[in-house]
């Protein structure tokens, strides 16, 4: 893995460390799960824009890189910058259209004008400093270029008619907003109103609720994720981990349907013809270091 010479800040403290920790064991089948979940609708999305030709795409967080992949693939003439706080699963990907940047959103920027894509998905909601991040995204854009960003809300847990998901979705967003300042409650769901100041146009929403069974891709992210977050939420005494388990059965078991959680995207353009606004002066980090995946 690559060191990071720029001094800049790592991810929160229990991010990656003890809370979907990079290295326990199921952390990479948790982040596989999560991406057959999710992908499908987040490329039909994607796919529904023309790239320039020579496009530069930038994805933030991309972990285990599949949509990173998808977008080198889709613009093989252009550049995909795939970047993560943590390289141990993106510096293994391998594509002549790919390079992998260690890149903290948080602290460190691009200049303005410099993407015609822009990609977030399950990022900004573990950021407790998210609110202005879309308008400083937006100012690395080229005009005529998109910013795309999704996350998730567990608002369909929170109606659930099963009380068991009820106090699992609780439990959850309890746990990570103790550990990291995460909000997948009310943050997506307040969609597409963080765009609101940061210049662009034609923007846009889409809400995708998948099923969960005990047996699909949701079923199987959902139940790596509440056994990886079992011991954190019961330190914190927002779950046992012998309610945790009972839960984890309940919605293990054949037969089980319901809808837990939703993937809430937004998107904007910014505009051809309106100059491009300057990124919010700061102080600047050195070029943090990168790979070229090829």
């Amino acid at each position: 893995m690559a060191d990071d010479p720029s001094g800049a800040h790592g991810p929160p403290s229990s991010y990656g460390a003890e809370v979907f920790s990079f290295s326990h064991p199921a952390q990479t089948e948790r982040l596989d799960s999560l991406g057959d979940l999710c992908d499908p609708a987040t490329t039909t999305d994607l796919a529904r824009w023309k790239l320039p030709p020579g496009a530069r795409c930038l994805e933030i967080g991309a972990g285990r890189g599949s949509l990173a992949l998808w977008l080198a693939d889709r613009c093989p003439d252009g550049e995909v910058t795939a970047t993560d706080t943590d390289l141990r699963f993106l510096s293994r990907l391998r594509h002549p259209a790919l390079r992998v940047l260690r890149h903290d959103v948080r602290s460190q920027g691009f200049p303005p004008g410099s993407f015609d894509l822009i990609l977030a998905r399950s990022v900004l909601c573990h950021l407790p400093a998210r609110t202005g991040l879309p308008a400083r995204m937006a100012s690395w854009l080229k005009p005529g270029g998109r910013l795309y960003i999704e996350d998730p809300s567990f608002f369909p847990a929170a109606s659930s008619p099963d009380p068991i998901v009820r106090r699992l979705g609780e439990a959850v967003t309890a746990t990570l907003a103790a550990t990291l300042g995460s909000d997948v409650a009310a943050w997506a769901r307040s969609f597409p109103a963080p765009l609101a100041g940061s210049g662009l146009v034609e923007v846009g929403i889409r809400v995708h609720c998948p099923t969960l069974t005990a047996t699909n891709a949701a079923g199987r992210a959902w139940a790596l994720s509440v056994a990886d977050l079992l011991p954190t939420m019961a330190r914190e005494g927002v779950l046992s981990e012998a309610e945790g388990t009972r839960a984890l059965a309940h919605i293990g078991r054949p037969g089980f349907v319901d809808t837990a959680h939703a993937m809430i995207a937004m998107w904007g353009v910014r505009p051809p013809s309106r100059p491009q606004s300057q990124e919010p002066s700061r102080p600047q980090s050195p070029p943090p270091e990168t790979r070229t995946a090829g």
